[in-house]
C-alpha cells in the first residue's frame, strides 16, 4: 500500500480529527516514521492501535527523537526493552486499546526490544555549546515524517506532540507536505519543503545540528540528561474510557455505515448529506458527526419542517445525549423565542448552544438574521432533517444565506425533490452523499426488519369513474390555459392558479379515499398484526375509516392527529408501544421524522402518489430487526375499471385514467422491491404493465 493511494490535506485545522484524518491513515500507508516531538508519553499507543499492528506487520520502523523530559514508567519500559527483559512475544492490540497500564508498557518494552522503536534523546544547547535544561531552553518542536517502500514520504509540521493528549484532547494543527508533488515555478514546493524537514531529521538523528545535541538513549540515562516529567497526562483509567470517545457517547457502539458517514463528513470540509433509510438512525448520526467538530463557544443551528419534530429533537434522547451541558432554545410560534436567542448568543458561553427552528420561512429569516449577526461563520454549524422541504420555492431563497462553515448535514430517506431545489440543497451542503437504501439497511446491515408487501387491487365506482373524468376534463383545459411551455409540470403549474390547484386536489381525493377501500380495511384489520399503522388522506377520512374497523373488530383502535396537544399525542404513543392501543389511525403527521414505536403492520388506505412520501411511510414500519417475523404492507391500487376489462381491451380508458394506472405501477415497483416476497408480487405488476400497452394515449 503507497502512501499515494490516501487523499492527504495540505492542512490540517484546529477542529480536524488528527488522529482518524492523519495519523491512522499514515501509519497504515507507511513503512518508516521518523518523529520530532517535545514531548512523549506511551499512552499515545492506545490511540494508535488501530494503525500500529498494519504498521508492523509491513516491516515498519520508527525513530523517535523527544525531549529530555518523560514519564517515569515510560524510562523504566524503554529499559526493559532494551535489557531484553520482556514476557511477551507479541501484542494483543485489542487489549492495548481498551487495557491497562501495565498492557500498554508491555508494548512499549516489546516494540523497543524488537528494534520496532528506536528513542534517541535531544538537548538544546547554547552558543558555547553547552546542554540546557528543560527550564532553560525547551525542545519544542514537532515534526512527523512517513515513507514507504517506493520512496514516498509526506511530511507535517505543526502543533501536536506524541502524546495522548495532543492528539486526543488538544486544539492543534498542522501543514502537510508530498514529495511527489513538484512545481518548477516557485522556489519551495512541496517537495523542497518536505525535503528539507527530511535533511533536518537526519541531521539531528546523526547529531550534526549545530545547536543540539541528541544522545543515544542509554547515554542519556548514563549522564543523567532525563528529567522525569508531572504527572500531568490523564489518569490511565481516563485514557481507556476516554480513548476516541467524545464526551456523551460512551455508551453506544456506533454501525459501521455511522462510522464510514463520520469519515465522509470529516474528510469533506465538514459537508454531508445523509441519504439514509427510516429508521437506520439518521439523527444520531449527524449528532455523532458533529461531536468531532463542535467546541463549547460555538452554535448549532438545527432545521425541522414541523412543530413535532422541533419537539422531537430538542427533548428526549437526542441533543442533550451527545452534548449534556448544551443550551437548546426552541424558535417556533410566536413566544419570546427571539430576545432568549439574542441573549445567548451574545454570552460567553461554557458548552454549545443548539437552535432548533422549525422550518417556516419567517422564523427561518428571523433566526438566521440573529446568528449572522455573531459575525463568524466558524463556529456556527447546522443540521437540516428532512432536508428535501428546504427545497420549495420560498425556502431555498432562505437558508443558503446562514453562514454556517463549522459543519453542515443534511437528513432525509429521500433528500432530493427533481426540481430546483435539489440545486439549492447541493450547493450549500455540498454534493458528498452518503447512502444507506431500505436494502442495506436489512440485507447488508441487519438493523431493520424485512417486510413483505402485500397489493389489493381496488375499482372506482362508476360514479367516483365519472368524477375523476370530469375533473380530468376541467384539468386538462385549465392546464392548456396556463401552461407557459410544453410539458410545464402540472405540480409547478397548480402552485400559481388556485383554481386548477382545486381540481387537481379534488380528483386525486377521489382515488385517495375510494369506496372500495373502506370494505378491504375492514377485512384486513384482525389479522394485519399486533400493532397496525392506518394512513389516511384527512382528518374526516380517518373517522369515516375508524368508523367502519371499530364495528368489526375486539382491537382497540384510536386516531393521531398532529392538531392534538403534545402530552396527548405521546400518551396515544405511549400506549401504541405498551399494547393498550392496537390500531393507530393517522394521516402525514406519521409520515416524516416522528418516532413512532415499533410496529409489526401498516395498512396505506391512502397511498402516497409522491416515492418521498411512499418510501417514508414504508419506513414506519422497518424498525429495529430483533424478530424473525417479516413486517407486513398492505398497499391498495386503484383502477377506473375492473382488471379483467383492462386485460381484455375493452375498459376504454381515457388518457388521465392510463396516466392514474401508470402512477400507481411506479409506487408498486418502488414498494415492492425491496421486499420479502417481490416475487410472488411481480407477475401481478406486470401483467397490469402489459395490459394498459394497448390502449392510446391521444
Amino acid at each position: 500500500m503507497s502512501l499515494r493511494d490516501h487523499q492527504w490535506k495540505g492542512y490540517y485545522p484546529g477542529h480536524a480529527n488528527i488522529l482518524e484524518e492523519f495519523f491512522i491513515p499514515a501509519l497504515k500507508h507507511a513503512t518508516y516514521y521518523d518523529r520530532i516531538t517535545g514531548s512523549f508519553s506511551s499512552s499515545v499507543l492506545s490511540l494508535f492501535c488501530e494503525g500500529l499492528p498494519e504498521f508492523i506487520e509491513n516491516g515498519g520502523t520508527i525513530r523517535l527523537m523527544p525531549g529530555i523530559e518523560l514519564y517515569e514508567q515510560d524510562v523504566e519500559a524503554i529499559e526493559q526493552g532494551r535489557a531484553g527483559d520482556v514476557f511477551v512475544n507479541r501484542i494483543e492490540w485489542e487489549a492495548v486499546k481498551s487495557g491497562s497500564r501495565d498492557e500498554v508498557m508491555e508494548a512499549l518494552a516489546w516494540l523497543v526490544a524488537e528494534d520496532i522503536l528506536q528513542i534517541k534523546i535531544g538537548v538544546v544547547t547554547d552558543e558555547l555549546g553547552r546542554l540546557q535544561t528543560k527550564q532553560e531552553a525547551e525542545w519544542h518542536q514537532k515534526v512527523a515524517i512517513f515513507k514507504d517502500d517506493d520512496e514516498n514520504a509526506i511530511g507535517i509540521t505543526g502543533s501536536p506532540n506524541e502524546s495522548f493528549k495532543a492528539l486526543q484532547r488538544n486544539r492543534e494543527s498542522f501543514s502537510l507536505f508530498r514529495n511527489w508533488v513538484e512545481d518548477d515555478s516557485v522556489e519551495w514546493d512541496e517537495k523542497a519543503r518536505l525535503e528539507g524537514q527530511i535533511d533536518e531529521f537526519d541531521q539531528l538523528w546523526n547529531d550534526n545540528d549545530p545547536a543540539s545535541s541528541v544522545f543515544d538513549f542509554p547515554d542519556a540515562l548514563e549522564q543523567e540528561l532525563i528529567e522525569i516529567a508531572p504527572k500531568t497526562e490523564p489518569d490511565w483509567d481516563d485514557v481507556i474510557t476516554d480513548r476516541g470517545e467524545p464526551q456523551g457517547r460512551a455508551d453506544i457502539d456506533l454501525r459501521p455505515y455511522q462510522k464510514e458517514a463520520i469519515k465522509r463528513f470529516l474528510n469533506n470540509d465538514q459537508r454531508l448529506i445523509l441519504d439514509h433509510a427510516t429508521g437506520t438512525g439518521k439523527t444520531w448520526t449527524s449528532l455523532l458527526a458533529m461531536q468531532h467538530v463542535v467546541e463549547d463557544q460555538d452554535v448549532v443551528v438545527v432545521f425541522a419542517p414541523t412543530k413535532d419534530l422541533v419537539n422531537q429533537w430538542a427533548e428526549g434522547d437526542n441533543i442533550t445525549r451527545f452534548f449534556p451541558d448544551s443550551r437548546i432554545i426552541r424558535c417556533l410560534g410566536d413566544t419570546n423565542w427571539r430576545q432568549r436567542l439574542h441573549n445567548y448568543l451574545f454570552t460567553d458561553r461554557s458548552s454549545p448552544l443548539f437552535v432548533v427552528s422549525t422550518m417556516h420561512p419567517s422564523t427561518m429569516e428571523d433566526v438566521i438574521e440573529r446568528i449572522n449577526e455573531l459575525g463568524d461563520s466558524e463556529r456556527v454549524g447546522v443540521i437540516a432533517d428532512e432536508v428535501h422541504n428546504l427545497g420549495s420555492n420560498l425556502r431555498r431563497t432562505i437558508f443558503p444565506d446562514l453562514a454556517a462553515d463549522r459543519g453542515r448535514i443534511a437528513l432525509s430517506a429521500t433528500p432530493f425533490r427533481d426540481d430546483q431545489g435539489d440545486d439549492a440543497i447541493v450547493a450549500y451542503f455540498n454534493d458528498e452523499l452518503h447512502e444507506i437504501t431500505i436494502q442495506d439497511a436489512i440485507e447488508r446491515y441487519e438493523v431493520l426488519s424485512e417486510y413483505e408487501y402485500h397489493i389489493h387491487p381496488v375499482v372506482l365506482s362508476p360514479t367516483e369513474r365519472q368524477r375523476f373524468r370530469d375533473h380530468s376534463t376541467e384539468i386538462s383545459h385549465l392546464y392548456n390555459t396556463y401552461k407557459s411551455y410544453d410539458d410545464q409540470p402540472l405540480i409547478e403549474l397548480s402552485d400559481r392558479h388556485p383554481d386548477l390547484k382545486v381540481e387537481v386536489m379534488d380528483r386525486a381525493r377521489i382515488v385517495k379515499e375510494c369506496d372500495a377501500k373502506l370494505g378491504v380495511t375492514r377485512s384486513l384489520i384482525d389479522d394485519a398484526g399486533t400493532r397496525t399503522l392506518v394512513y389516511c388522506n384527512t382528518e374526516d377520512h380517518t373517522e369515516e375509516v375508524v368508523d367502519v374497523v371499530d364495528d368489526h373488530t375486539t382491537k382497540t383502535v384510536s386516531i393521531f392527529l398532529g392538531r392534538l396537544a403534545a402530552s396527548d399525542k405521546e400518551n396515544l404513543l405511549t400506549h401504541f408501544e405498551e399494547g393498550n392501543i392496537e390500531v393507530l389511525v393517522s394521516i402525514d403527521c406519521l409520515t416524516e421524522g416522528i418516532d413512532v414505536p415499533e410496529c409489526d403492520s401498516a395498512i396505506l388506505v391512502t397511498s402516497s402518489t409522491t416515492e418521498r412520501e411512499a418510501v417514508q411511510r414504508r419506513g414506519r414500519i422497518l424498525r429495529e430487526a430483533e424478530s424473525d417475523e417479516a413486517a407486513q404492507l398492505h398497499d391498495f391500487v386503484t383502477l377506473p375499471t375492473d382488471m379483467d376489462s383492462i386485460k381484455d381491451g375493452a375498459a376504454d380508458l381515457v388518457p388521465a385514467e392510463i396516466s392514474l394506472i401508470e402512477r400507481e405501477l411506479d409506487r408498486l415497483r418502488v414498494m415492492n422491491a425491496d421486499a420479502a416476497n417481490k416475487m410472488a408480487n411481480d407477475p401481478q405488476i406486470l401483467r397490469l404493465s402489459r395490459a394498459i400497452t394497448q390502449y392510446d394515449r391521444e
